[in-house]
């Protein structure tokens, strides 16, 4: 491992710092790639708490440079580190000094790329090794907070986009990278992808959808109780779950109501007339049958109705007598619930006096057996 020498750079507002090749040196080892690495810092870094690491990779590809572009113009900020990745999968022969010069233009590339003229680092590893392997373990050791990596913009599906996670290296990393992963497809790629779908005609708008359901969305459907997560309940059967849980007698369920016998109703028949000595002979009706008839309902005469009463009543009583009995529930609910709250504190009460008789009997003991001890010892 050998400290590079200063290089002029092409952007001049980045100066270098300690760099680091261990390529050289042989395979890479668990905690450490085999990688040449560059450090330039822009005049104005100042890292601060809430600086971010970004990990982009760079190869020689159009897509990549503009991964790094949009990396640059959209997501950095002044602070920031970026930590640019170059794999190469052929090793370097001994003696070969030919990818310091590579590595060098690939950094003045990368620095010319920052048109906004962000206050940033920007650190290039040159590494060699097998890609997915390479990547995995420069992820674990710089920790980045987010992997752009760029794509051909080919979206394969079914068995072929299965058969193709080797092959593709912006899917691996959305199947097994340990960080958020962004994949930026290419702008004409993407305009294109998308006046595409606007041109289907299978495809339907949100309008559409909500045409086929009457203009109403599911949420608001009949069916809308299939997306409740938790049913609401009423206070009521809440108590009484609470009470159940905790073990309270039945005179705090507020569910749980004393049984109160129904009264029979007797419907009230008018007093049978007594018999006029002129209505002798077949058509007249003896008492008893008239009683019977009346009871049964068959027939309704007018001297039945004559016999009730009904009596008006103002609406202000009503509404009086209403608000009565109303108060006289919110009394009882409250006087049950400070029965419920008194019936707690006194259990709690009795809890700690038991605990505080059985510590007291347990210093009394200790007392009298101390006090034994010194009787002998006297004697």
């Amino acid at each position: 491992m050998s400290s590079l020498t200063n290089h002029s750079n092409a952007a001049p507002r980045f100066r270098q710092h300690v760099g680091f090749d261990n390529l050289p040196a042989g395979d890479s080892t668990k905690n450490n790639t085999s990688s040449f690495t560059l450090h330039v810092k822009h005049q104005g870094y100042q890292p601060s708490r809430r600086s971010r690491t970004f990990m982009v990779g760079v190869d020689e590809h159009a897509y990549s440079d503009y991964a790094l572009v949009w990396l640059l113009n959209n997501m950095v900020d002044d602070g920031d580190q970026v930590v640019c990745v170059r794999v190469i999968e052929n090793p370097i022969r001994p003696g070969e000094k030919s990818y310091q010069e590579e590595a060098r233009k690939l950094l003045q590339t990368i620095q010319s790329k920052n048109e906004q003229n962000r206050a940033i680092s920007i650190i290039l590893e040159w590494a060699v090794g097998k890609l997915h392997s390479t990547f995995q373990k420069l992820l674990h050791l710089h920790q980045p907070s987010m992997l752009v990596v760029g794509t051909k913009g080919r979206s394969l599906g079914g068995i072929q986009g299965l058969m193709n996670t080797r092959n593709s290296f912006s899917k691996y990393c959305l199947q097994y990278s340990p960080v958020p992963v962004v994949v930026v497809r290419p702008d004409d790629k993407r305009l294109k992808k998308k006046e595409k779908r606007i041109h289907d005609p299978n495809r339907q708008s949100y309008a559409a959808m909500l045409a086929h359901n009457d203009g109403k969305h599911e949420a608001d459907s009949d069916t809308s109780s299939l997306y409740e997560m938790e049913k609401n309940i009423s206070p009521d059967e809440e108590a009484h779950r609470v009470a159940a849980a905790i073990g309270l007698p039945a005179a705090f369920d507020p569910t749980i109501k004393p049984y109160e016998p129904k009264k029979p109703r007797y419907r009230r028949t008018s007093p049978p007339s007594a018999p006029s000595p002129t209505a002798a002979g077949p058509s007249s009706v003896s008492p008893s049958r008239t009683t019977q008839a009346n009871e049964s309902g068959d027939e309704d005469t007018g001297e039945e109705e004559d016999d009730y009463e009904m009596e008006a009543v103002p609406g202000d009583q009503l509404l009086a007598a209403d608000g009565r009995k109303k108060s006289a529930l919110e009394r009882e609910q409250k006087k049950r619930l400070h029965a419920m709250e008194v019936g707690e504190a006194a259990a709690l009460l009795k809890s700690g006096q038991s605990g505080k008789s059985k510590d007291s009997d347990d210093e009394d003991e200790e007392d009298d057996t101390h006090g034994r001890t010194g009787d002998k010892a006297r004697q």
